[in-house]
């Protein structure tokens, strides 16, 4: 749980304003995927026998207000005298939990954080035609990606689906990972190993091989706990690209050894397959098909278009075969992509 720092408003204001909020400072708070953040709205008003209860409401915004502005809001609730009306979208992951205590802490808990939680949040307290709001800036960081052996689908034990996590720059991913890559949207038909040893896979329509014990509703499947030794894909989680990601090649193309090579003649390394995906998450798009550091050939594309892998965001990975098994060979020529570490000053 993270709780973001607070400043208190000048003196002057407090003492021109009916109602006077504790602001926070608007630096962007990075919290993991699937964790839990607490959003600070504390304030207070200034004494009035004719005052109502304060109307408190939290919004997810986006862009600017103003002509020609692109101005959205998403409303996530609003409270008044104690009673919380939470709307559709995001019941059972937040609460107000300073607010029954004291009805001058609307600090909002977001629990269950997705990726789509990112963004700019909006606190406005109203009493009569009196109110004050703040914003608080929050980024939810990390990508949940299945990653599959070279040689075949569903080769990897569980001591073997952690040491592929850990060679591409991520974990094994947590069972809650999984579920809020779901709740964003993530469908893949291939079981994987969790760090709780369960083999799961998120689907969203689904279909014939893909039921598992749900049938024909959407959601993550789960085959329970396997016995380590039993082989299967794997789920791995990466949090944070400490450097930059990026595309390169030659007119005649490159091997896999010729690829790193170039990577390192350029200060770079090839790119791991967890780079490659938060360089994707953070807005990579090639359409350029490149050798990666596990001897995989993958791209990223965040906005699909035709002869680019298919009709949504995400990173394409080049199969030996059809049936989506083994890796390029090695002498094939393609492109690359480089990682370049972040310098320490």
């Amino acid at each position: 749980m993270v709780l973001l720092p607070t400043i208190l408003s000048s003196d002057m204001a407090r003492g021109e304003t009916v109602v006077n909020m504790r602001k926070v400072t608007h630096r962007p708070v990075q919290v993991a995927l699937s964790g839990a953040v607490v959003l600070p709205c504390v304030f207070t008003l200034r004494p009035s026998p004719s005052h109502e209860p304060p109307r408190i409401k939290w919004a997810k915004v986006w862009g600017e207000r103003g002509p020609g502005g692109t101005h959205r809001e998403q409303s996530i609730l609003v409270a008044k005298d104690n009673v919380v009306k939470v709307k559709k979208a995001f019941q059972g992951r937040v609460t107000l939990p300073g607010y029954p205590e004291n009805r001058y802490n609307a600090s909002l808990a977001l629990a269950g954080l997705r990726s789509s939680d990112s963004g700019m949040y909006r606190c406005e307290v109203v009493v009569g035609i009196n109110d004050e709001q703040d914003t608080v800036p929050l980024q939810v960081t990390g990508v949940v990606f299945h990653y599959r052996a070279p040689h075949d689908r569903y080769a990897l034990s569980f001591a073997e689906a952690k040491h592929v996590c850990l060679e591409n720059s991520a974990v094994i991913a947590t069972p809650a990972h999984l579920q809020a890559a779901f709740d964003d949207g993530y469908d893949n038909c291939d079981a994987g190993w969790l760090s709780d040893e369960t083999v799961r896979y998120p689907i969203q329509s689904p279909r014939p091989g893909c039921y598992g014990d749900r049938e024909d509703s959407p959601g993550v499947r789960n085959y329970g706990t396997r016995a380590p030794s039993e082989l299967f894909d794997v789920y791995c989680f990466a949090e944070g690209l400490r450097g930059e990601v990026f595309h390169t090649t030659v007119p005649e193309r490159l091997t896999l050894a010729m690829a790193s090579t170039h990577c390192h003649m350029l200060g770079a390394q090839l790119s791991t397959v967890g780079q490659l995906f938060l360089a994707w998450q953070a807005g990579l798009d090639r359409c350029d098909p490149g050798w990666l550091a596990d001897g995989s050939v993958r791209y990223p594309i965040n906005q699909p278009r035709r002869n680019c892998g298919g009709d949504e965001p995400g990173v394409r990975t080049l199969y030996h075969n059809p049936n989506r098994t083994g890796f390029p060979n090695t002498t094939n020529l393609f492109d690359a992509y480089c990682y370049r570490g972040m310098l320490l000053v």
